[in-house]
């Protein structure tokens, strides 16, 4: 008797500025996710920061549909609404009144914003109060809503007063602070008003803003949810807001927001799935408990990552492959050349990757021409064959000041390529003791263990076979697959058992 197929799984997958529109490593899990797992229908719902993009990657047949929400680029976001018909849109609209929101918004949206400057009720009854919010959105015309006076009002109210009840003796915001930080609000809570198709599972990429319609098919349907973290939204929101945002108001109230979202999200969660172990700290803070955390490593496909024979270049070469990006930390790269060229004189970088941040990028050109690095330091624009590049270099080099677990670095220890690395995010966990280790930041000490590396024809070839072989033991394409596989059948069945015990034991209930 041949056994009867498993039944297909539907997976509604969420991603926030990456797959399938832009590269790096999140879009290269999902690009593996998705071919890999042939047997589960997925639905593509990609958060975006426009609507003009086009894609990246050919999407496996098994992506049933992409529901795009483009953050900005749009007057209206019901420009790019998914409505039954365009009368359908206009009735939303017209039907939106004043009577409407006071009744039945208003007190939402005021315990919502009370409760990001104050926080003072767990998380899962923040998610109760954005389901509300939810409920009146998906009726009614967001723009016409969130732009309306009553709730510009109540943001100006209760973003003062929190201000001042935390930093008492600042000055108040002015009105362009104020609009700024209600400009950010009424854009990147887009997707809370989105209504997405009910499946079997939701699965975010991050911990973030795209999680808010899967907490509320999880509210509304029961659906299990499972977050993978891959970098630290926390984390890596805090660094951007440094760098990207002036006003101390502005940044106040955007880290108390990006909190908020991310303790909602860990808290709906049914499993949490770190890409790293070094993850889990961040996320236990936040109040994620054991039981529900289970790292699941990111992994390569050994066959297009091999190792190659390694002529010697006509120069000792140093490649550096990642977007150019502050942190990515080239500009530490950069620092570290004239120092490790006092001991290899003829060195030569290559610094790989399409500049992700056109300021970054043109302060790290200045930096190369100011230390007189020209011949040096190479910017060799990005690599559609990042294996070859790992297979020839001497030395492959990551500077990066914030990591989850790259998918560059395992791809570099399957080429048996000799690493040097900075000890970020889950790196340690990558490499162990199979390339040299350097705190972030610190260029003095990069450049010393590339130099070292360089002058160690011997204990390159070491590092790169014992890279090679701990990368097979742990962190293949394969592992990761069946591994999220697992995850998937385990979430749906443990939903699917609990909805027949709810069902059996009602009747009881209700006669106790």
């Amino acid at each position: 008797m041949t056994p009867a197929k498993p039944e297909r799984l539907s997976v509604l997958l969420t991603t926030e500025g990456t797959y399938p529109y832009h590269g790096g490593g999140v879009s290269t899990w999902c690009h593996a996710l998705t071919n890999q797992l042939s047997e589960v229908d997925f639905t593509l719902f990609a958060v975006t920061m426009h609507p003009y993009l086009g894609t990246k990657y050919p999407l496996a047949p098994n992506i049933r549909n992409v529901l795009t929400v483009p953050l900005w680029g749009t007057e209206d976001p019901a420009e790019y609404g998914r409505h039954h018909s365009f009368i359908d849109y206009l009735q939303r609209r017209w039907s939106t009144t004043r009577e409407d929101i006071e009744r039945d918004y208003l007190p939402s949206y005021d315990r919502f914003l009370s409760e990001v400057v104050d926080r003072t009720a767990p998380p899962r009854s923040l998610a109760l109060v954005l389901l509300r919010m939810h409920l009146f959105l998906r009726r009614f015309d967001y723009h016409r809503v969130q732009t309306h006076r009553l709730v510009w009002d109540a943001f100006v109210r209760i973003a003062r007063g929190g201000w001042h009840a935390r930093f008492p003796d600042e000055r108040t915001p002015s009105l362009a602070e104020l609009g700024e930080a209600w400009r950010l609000l009424y854009r990147l809570m887009l997707p809370l008003g989105v209504d997405v198709p009910r499946t079997d599972l939701a699965h975010s990429a991050a911990a973030a803003f795209c999680g808010l319609p899967f907490i509320m098919a999880k509210l509304r349907f029961g659906i299990p949810y499972l977050l993978t973290e891959h970098g630290v939204y926390l984390r890596e929101q805090y660094l951007n807001l440094g760098r990207a945002v002036k006003s101390t108001f502005v940044r106040w109230f955007m880290c108390e927001l990006i909190n908020a979202i991310a303790d909602v999200n860990y808290a709906m969660a049914d499993q949490v799935s770190p890409v790293c172990r070094y993850n889990t700290r961040w996320e236990r803070w936040r109040g994620v408990d054991e039981q529900r955390i289970r790292v699941i490593y990111n992994g390569v496909d050994p066959e297009k990552f091999a190792p190659a024979p390694r002529p010697p270049n006509a120069r000792p070469t140093v490649a550096s492959v990642g977007l150019i990006f502050p942190l990515k930390g080239q500009k530490d790269l950069i620092e570290a050349a004239p120092l490790v060229r006092n001991q290899v004189p003829d060195v030569e970088f290559r610094l790989y990757g399409a500049p992700s941040d056109r300021e970054y990028y043109d302060e790290c050109r200045a930096r190369v021409a100011a230390l007189g690095l020209d011949g040096h330091v190479t910017f060799a624009g990005t690599t559609h064959e990042p294996w070859s590049v790992m297979q020839q270099a001497d030395v492959v080099a990551f500077a990066s000041v914030s990591e989850a677990f790259p998918y560059a670095v395992v791809e570099a220890m399957l080429t048996k390529a000799a690493i040097v690395a900075t000890d970020v995010g889950g790196v340690h966990e990558a490499l162990g003791r199979t390339g040299l280790l350097v705190k972030p930041r610190d260029p003095v000490a990069l450049a010393e263990a590339i130099a070292t590396m360089l002058k160690s024809p011997e204990e390159r070839q070491r590092y790169g076979e014992q890279a090679h072989e701990r990368a097979l033991a742990w962190f293949t394409q394969q592992r990761f697959v069946d591994a999220y596989r697992t995850s998937y059948r385990s979430l749906v069945h443990s939903a699917e058992d609990e909805a027949e015990v709810e069902v059996a034991v009602a009747p009881e209930a209700a006669i106790a």
